[in-house]
């Protein structure tokens, strides 16, 4: 069941993937281009704090965190985002309430499948496209970083603890956006609301050094718990930060499991 809801949005999976790898390629070579760390760091110090505070740059902590610092950047940027939330988000509203729009859910669970096997094969479906997600970035910033050489230090097995933290993040998103489609009849509807509360935590997460109205509610963004800058530079990541995210991930996953189990589906 899980090939079958994979193989059914298969082009566009793809195209996002592609869409990240090219994106984490470029990285490299654009630094090098401007001049390394050097060159990047008199373009920020012309950057205005808001937009420093949108693409979480400080101009004081990239001169200490040098190459590896300047390279993560493509792990916080809005598109890189956007691209991965796109793909779990999309893939949890198409097997689930799209299915439930479209009415084929009732012609699998006329077979011998229980409601609870059909949720834990999309379950696994957001698992899988999510630990792709967290590689295929790493894998594309590898490439891009040996064939531009960029001048500065960084060091390749800083991206392991990086991509668990993306991991946890993109779970967190997973669990989440099944809860939504389960509750809901519509695609586009999931697809819809999951979009906009994401460009809300990140907009509540990346203002909330600038603007004190949103700091009591930062908690709340899930991106106040993914620091992949820190990962690239010392090569660790935050064992809170994860159990947070996981912990968001399992909840979300777990009332999505109870909702879909007893909900009425529309006719």
């Amino acid at each position: 069941m899980t090939g079958r809801s994979l193989a059914r949005g298969l082009a566009g999976i793809v195209a996002l993937l592609i869409g990240v790898a090219l994106f984490e390629i470029v990285q490299a070579p654009v630094v090098d281009a401007i001049g390394g760390p050097r060159g990047l760091d008199a373009i920020l110090d012309r950057i205005p704090p808001a937009l420093q505070a949108f693409t979480r740059t400080r101009p004081e902590f990239m001169a200490i965190s040098g190459l590896a610092g300047y390279l993560s950047l493509g792990f916080t940027h809005p598109l890189y985002l956007t691209l991965c939330a796109s793909a779990i988000v999309g893939f949890a509203a198409r097997s689930l309430a799209g299915e439930m729009e479209r009415g084929t859910v009732q012609l699998a669970l006329a077979r011998p499948v229980s409601r609870t096997q059909l949720y834990l094969s999309r379950t696994f479906g957001v698992l899988v496209i999510s630990v792709v997600l967290a590689a295929v970035g790493p894998l594309g910033l590898i490439a891009g970083y040996r064939w531009a050489q960029p001048v500065g230090e960084f060091s390749i097995s800083h991206l392991v603890p990086m991509a668990f933290g993306s991991l946890a993040l993109f779970l967190a998103i997973g669990g989440l956006a099944l809860l939504g489609s389960a509750a809901a009849s519509s695609a586009g509807r999931v697809l819809g609301w999951g979009l906009a509360v994401f460009v809300l935590m990140y907009f509540v997460d990346y203002f909330a050094g600038i603007w004190s109205f949103l700091k009591p509610v930062e908690f709340l963004s899930l991106f106040d718990y993914y620091d992949p800058t820190t990962s690239l530079v010392v090569g660790s990541v935050d064992s809170q930060n994860l159990l947070v995210l996981g912990l968001v991930g399992l909840a979300g996953w777990a009332a999505g499991l109870a909702v879909f189990a007893n909900r009425d589906f529309p006719t």
